[in-house]
């Protein structure tokens, strides 16, 4: 697997990674001894980008990739994310995931009464003191002594203040992170995030990539080695086949990596014999 350079310390990440958002989700279907078996196959391929939040699977994704990388912590580099937090009802409702899959599973009216639920249950939460607590939180789900990265998750531009870039780069001069940066959804989060100093590594949707390589911004994320991972590059590009999708944003100049959400070993083979097939533009 191709891989490109980012920040000061030129870390490598390939080209691809695997999105895990879905691990451990009510509304996932899949089991999760296929869940696992796509992170082993991840790795196999050289897709060891996994890109993860706390409140992905009410923490149990952090869990899961915490155990597929126990005794052997070197082998990938995991990304995940602060600042987004779950209602009490929806932190109550992890223990009895055992008991409420299988019953979803078999009533899909049922399944969108409570997983429809998710985002009206989403808090967000960008005051230092939460995002130092969330790191700590994320170490001991995941069994890390340091996280590679640790991203805001999606905050507003007025969110991304320079108290919280210092509580960052705080968890960083402690150890406890190797590289911080934003998960931005929009231009004026991603001008916020610029004006971060220190911050390696954003997170970005396809259009605002796009929009970043027109305005010009792209020109300070590449001369602060800042890297990027593209995120919904499926979604944004309509009508495009699968494959072709992957390699136009992989051919992006600011682009580090590409970020797949599947829970389909299939379909991350896919994607990377669709990335080796014409190999993406170095950045």
């Amino acid at each position: 697997m191709m891989r490109r350079e980012f920040g000061n310390d030129n870390k490598g990440l390939p080209v691809l990674g695997l999105g895990c958002s879905k691990i451990g989700s009510l509304g996932n279907k899949v089991p999760m001894r296929e869940i696992r078996a796509l992170l082993e196959r991840s790795l196999d391929l050289g897709v060891n980008l996994f890109d993860t939040a706390d409140i992905y699977g009410q923490g149990d994704s952090e869990r899961e990739i915490g155990r597929l990388l126990k005794g052997r912590r070197a082998s990938a580099f995991v990304v995940t994310k602060a600042g987004k937090k779950f209602s009490r009802k929806m932190q109550l409702m992890r223990p009895l995931k055992p008991i409420l899959k299988p019953l979803l599973a078999k009533a899909k009216a049922a399944k969108g009464a409570v997983v429809g639920q998710r985002d009206g249950n989403l808090g967000t939460d960008f005051s230092p003191a939460h995002i130092t607590q969330a790191a700590e939180a994320s170490l001991r789900r995941l069994g890390f002594d340091h996280l590679d990265a640790l991203l805001l998750h999606s905050p507003p531009a007025s969110a991304i203040r320079p108290e919280v870039g210092e509580a960052l780069a705080a968890l960083k001069k402690a150890g406890k992170v190797r590289h911080f940066g934003i998960s931005c959804d929009d231009v004026p989060a991603l001008e916020a995030a610029l004006a971060i100093p220190g911050a390696e590594l954003l997170e970005l949707p396809l259009d605002v990539i796009d929009a970043a390589m027109e305005s010009g911004l792209s020109e300070t994320i590449g001369k602060r080695r800042i890297g990027v991972l593209a995120r919904e590059v499926m979604r944004l590009q309509p009508g495009v086949p699968p494959a072709r999708a992957l390699r136009q944003a992989a051919d992006r100049a600011c682009v580090t990596s590409v970020v797949l959400g599947t829970s389909s070993v299939r379909h991350l083979e896919d994607a990377v014999a669709a990335l080796a097939a014409r190999p993406a533009v170095a950045a």
